[in-house]
């Protein structure tokens, strides 16, 4: 028997519901926000993603599905969707200043539980060109309008980590601290503090959790320039009545991050998006100097998170005469009327069962000429503006 892989999953009713409200949500939000639809490859070449997450991270060390195809070129299967906008742009959109959004699959090779996969969908927007406080505004902004939409309840966490050189500096000292009470950490990490120590401060380990409050924060190494831009941010949000809470421990954990930072928790603390500034990206990847902010959405998470409708029918088509069948099915998309049908012409009481299961209100019944309403229960001869008028 061939299963699936593991780490990957299969969307199917009441899941795949899920996951196209929240795609179709998606781009009604951002595609009316002014944001255009961009697909990038799956594959990529290595050394984008080296880069620009950095080659020292867990996601470029232990997580990136690597490979070298047939010409002996090293790739790999995305594992995040930004550096890929961001190649884009300089490749074709060098000079503008353009609005992005994305929705697909993502690769990482990591251990899958619940929320986690190695095969799994981001949904996210970026702003790539010139930039200013109104690009970072409109970022969260729009991002509250999907989450929103969704009926999620979440909190908007916020920060700044100033430039990448105020982060360096910062990063030296946070190694020296956790250096220092190593032995309180957890193993996962022991594991990162010599190679990505920032991301230490995203641990939800419990045995971390005081370790990382008696940390010093990033706030006392931040630049003015930095610290000024943050809070024009703030007074901007303030005046418009966005909500948000300040973390000061709110780092992230991406190599290409500056300034502004910040995440969507919901209740249980689990995070549902996050983003910020990178204007240092292009540079990073030699491919010219341009600015960038964004966010990306973990959609499984918010699939987990979110009840929706079961969808319902409104007509069904029965019957047992093909040519019946197939007249009332060109009759009903002629007049763009939508309607469930039987998968193969099975008999008709064990097609009317299969539709009265589905709750629907109008069942046609080909053989005798009929709809009938089950919610009044009642039958009246076909007439299709019955369907129409309803």
């Amino acid at each position: 028997m061939i299963e699936q892989v593991k780490g990957t999953q299969n969307l199917y009713l009441n899941d795949s519901d899920k996951y196209l409200f929240i795609r179709n949500s998606f781009f009604q939000v951002f595609n009316e926000s002014g944001y255009s639809y961009l697909q990038t490859p799956h594959i990529e070449y290595s050394e984008l993603f080296e880069k620009s997450i950095g080659e020292n991270s867990e996601i470029v060390s232990k997580q990136m599905y690597q490979f070298n195809d047939k010409g002996g070129r090293s790739l790999v299967l995305r594992p995040e969707g930004t550096s890929s906008i961001v190649r884009y742009h300089s490749q074709y959109q060098k000079d503008l200043t353009n609005k992005y959004s994305y929705f697909g699959q993502m690769f990482r090779y990591e251990n899958p539980q619940k929320n986690r996969y190695r095969e799994f969908t981001q949904g996210g927007i970026e702003i790539v060109g010139n930039l200013d406080t109104f690009s970072d505004f409109q970022i969260i902004n729009d991002s509250i309008n999907f989450l929103t939409k969704l009926g999620l309840n979440f909190t908007l966490e916020i920060n700044t980590i100033g430039s990448i050189e105020d982060r360096n500096k910062y990063s030296e000292e946070l190694y020296l601290y956790l250096k220092k009470n190593e032995h309180e950490l957890s193993e996962e990490s022991k594991e990162k503090l010599e190679v990505n120590t920032l991301r230490i401060l995203d641990s939800n380990n419990p045995k971390d959790i005081t370790v990382i409050n008696n940390a010093p924060e990033i706030s006392t190494y931040i630049n003015k320039d930095s610290l000024s831009k943050y809070d024009l941010l703030k007074s901007t949000m303030n005046e418009n009545g966005l909500q948000y809470k300040e973390n000061t421990k709110l780092v992230r954990g991406l190599d290409y991050y500056n300034d502004l930072t910040f995440e969507f928790i919901d209740q249980e603390g689990l995070v549902l998006g996050g983003g910020g500034r990178y204007d240092k990206l292009a540079e990073i990847l030699n491919i010219g100097k341009f600015n960038g902010v964004g966010v990306a959405f973990g959609i499984e998470r918010i699939m987990n998170n979110i009840n929706i409708s079961k969808h319902t029918p409104k007509t069904y088509v029965i019957g047992a005469n093909l040519m019946k069948v197939t007249k009332y099915c060109k009759l009903l998309d002629n007049n763009e009327i939508p309607y469930f049908k039987p998968p193969r012409l099975s008999k008709v009481n064990t097609q009317f069962r299969n539709a009265k299961s589905l709750n629907v209100k109008y069942i046609i019944n080909t053989d005798e000429d009929t709809i009938k309403d089950l919610e009044l229960n009642t039958t009246v001869d076909f007439n299709i503006g019955v369907l129409i008028d309803n």
